[in-house]
């Protein structure tokens, strides 16, 4: 279809009214509301449907309607459960923006089944507990109304008429009428356009589904939970920064913090004024503890080079619980932390699945049976059956948006490298480079012997093409040239050696890059199995096992 002309216009100016519920419903059974074939599939389930019309009950802004008025065809249309035979209309009132809202009200509304149940349109009201459910089971609670007898009056008095609980509960029968006038008589603010091709129809729904940005969660949650324009998750983050791990994204952090403290998503957002006090220096506190641990362990020095999230979320609430410093613990959080990035297994970040984790742990009662539990659950790989083998990357162009690009540069960084002047002693001015936007902000990782600017980490030595046999780590001051007279411990240090060298000089690069990927394959096998192997030291330390022991012992009281 032919691009909008940057000189189309609309005719006159989108007019602006208000349709209360009652009217939207009338317009969708005589057939005058229609959805272009543009608008996407719907997306919303029983939570968002449930939301909407708690909005609505208490009176809360739900966002205005674009519609556009147009000839429309006979057609079979759908709202969910709901079949309208729309006649031909010259006027009819095309859905621009608000498909999931209408098809809402209409699906819930105007729904015959007496007693809806199962679908995301089955929601109910419990009039006792004054709360907007969903119908699963067979049997209906008796407080409990269905929504598609609230449509109008007449059906709602019907309703109550024959409700075998209304004469003892006249309270009840006040609470769903008072709910009937409030969700019939709401108005749904609007506008509508006159005169827009479908061209011009479809750029308007861009514009209105692109623009602007959405709220975070994190940003909701300091609205709600701030004091006087105290910002505690901003706070909490910049003083996590001196870990040298990156300047924290803060919804990372609120992640962490509700996994840390057993609080929901919902809680998060809707009543954060109820998380306990301490619950942003408790997070903090164990977030230390995680970050300790994958940094000296795991050898991951910055966030965004962690090649999933799951790690940092699950370690923050592991540490919560097991605070004391243990070099055993952190090597098994080390190798279940690789193992899961290697496998591919912590790609799922799900509230169900760090639930499961903190299940399956909560037990124990020392942390190294807890994560050997959690290690014995993965299951041993050869480096074939990874899922994120680096190998894949030594012909593919180096990506931060790949958990496998991360684990290459993670194997880069491990190799120490160094140039002819510098040591592992002094400071190395690193940079990462990203095609997301997520990277493309300058930060700098301090650690004990060196400083990391993620912008270009990766420095290429072949025609500035960033596959995984051109690169080296990019350190200040390095480059082609310098390799050149580098002696065989600096070569080694960003794998390279003396063949490698004498080929790029000569500009045999088919020939380089076959001896680099021989260079890579073997180091990176052995990375893997450094980290993952049966090699690794995961047997519990003595402290800890003298410390569980010497709970389980009995007190002997001795006399002379």
């Amino acid at each position: 279809m032919d691009q909008p002309s940057a000189s189309k216009t609309l005719h006159r100016r989108p007019e602006a009214r208000g349709f209360r519920v009652e009217q939207i419903l009338e317009e969708a059974a005589n057939g005058r509301l229609r959805i272009p074939p543009f608008q996407r599939p719907l997306r919303w389930k029983s939570k968002q449907v449930i939301e909407f019309f708690d909005s609505i009950r208490r009176g809360f802004p739900v966002g205005d309607l674009l519609l556009s008025r147009d000839l429309a065809n006979r057609e079979a249309l759908r709202f969910g459960p709901c079949a309208v035979d729309a006649p031909e209309q010259h006027a009819a009132l095309w859905v621009i923006d608000g498909q999931q809202r209408i098809t809402a009200l209409v699906a819930c509304l105007m729904r015959n089944d007496p007693t809806p149940k199962g679908d995301y349109w089955a929601i109910w009201y419990d009039l006792e507990n004054e709360v907007f459910v969903r119908l699963h089971q067979m049997i209906v609670p008796s407080g409990w109304i269905p929504l598609n007898v609230l449509c109008n009056s007449v059906s709602l008095l019907k309703w109550i008429r024959v409700w075998p609980y209304g004469d003892q509960n006249p309270d009840l029968v006040d609470r769903a009428l008072e709910l009937g006038k409030a969700v019939r008589e709401y108005e749904v603010p609007a506008y509508i356009v006159d005169g827009a091709d479908e061209s011009l129809l479809r750029l308007i729904f861009t514009r209105v589904n692109t623009a602007g940005s959405k709220m975070r969660e994190s940003e909701i949650f300091e609205a709600r939970y701030g004091k006087e324009g105290d910002k505690p998750i901003r706070t909490a983050v910049a003083r996590l920064t001196d870990l040298g791990f990156g300047e924290l994204d803060e919804d990372l952090f609120l992640r962490c913090l509700r996994s840390t403290c057993g609080i929901s998503a919902i809680e998060s957002i809707e009543s954060p004024e109820d998380i306990a006090g301490d619950s942003i220096l408790r997070t903090e506190k164990a977030f230390r503890r995680a970050v300790f641990a994958l940094q000296s362990a795991a050898g991951i020095p910055h966030w965004k080079l962690l090649p999933y999230r799951l790690p940092i979320i699950f370690l923050t609430t592991f540490f919560d619980r097991f605070p004391n410093h243990d070099s055993r613990v952190d090597r098994l959080a080390a190798k279940w932390a690789w193992q899961g990035a290697l496998s591919g297994e912590h790609q799922e970040v799900t509230d169900a699945k760090i639930n499961r984790l903190v299940k399956e742990t909560q037990n124990f009662v020392r942390a190294d049976e807890a994560l050997s539990r959690l290690l014995k659950t993965m299951g041993p790989k050869s480096l074939e059956e990874l899922a994120n083998n680096p190998a894949a990357e030594f012909d593919k162009l180096i990506s931060m948006n790949r958990a496998s690009g991360k684990i290459f540069i993670l194997g880069l960084l491990a190799a120490n490298p160094v140039t002819e002047e510098q040591t592992s002693q002094l400071e190395l001015e690193l940079d990462i480079e990203s095609d997301d936007q997520e990277f493309s902000t300058e930060h700098t990782l301090t650690a004990a012997s060196s400083v990391l600017n993620l912008k270009k980490i990766l420095l290429s030595i072949i025609d500035g093409r960033k596959y995984g046999t051109d690169v080296i780590i990019g350190i200040s001051g390095s480059n082609r040239e310098t390799l050149f007279s580098a002696d065989d411990a600096g070569l080694a240090s960003h794998l390279l050696d003396r063949d490698a060298i004498e080929l790029l000089r000569n500009g045999d690069i088919d020939k380089f890059r076959s001896h680099r990927k021989l260079i890579l394959r073997d180091y990176f096998l052995r990375f893997v199995n450094d980290r993952i192997g049966d090699t690794v030291d995961v047997r519990p330390s003595i402290k800890s096992i003298v410390a569980s022991s010497s709970k389980l012992l009995p007190v002997i009281a001795v006399t002379p």
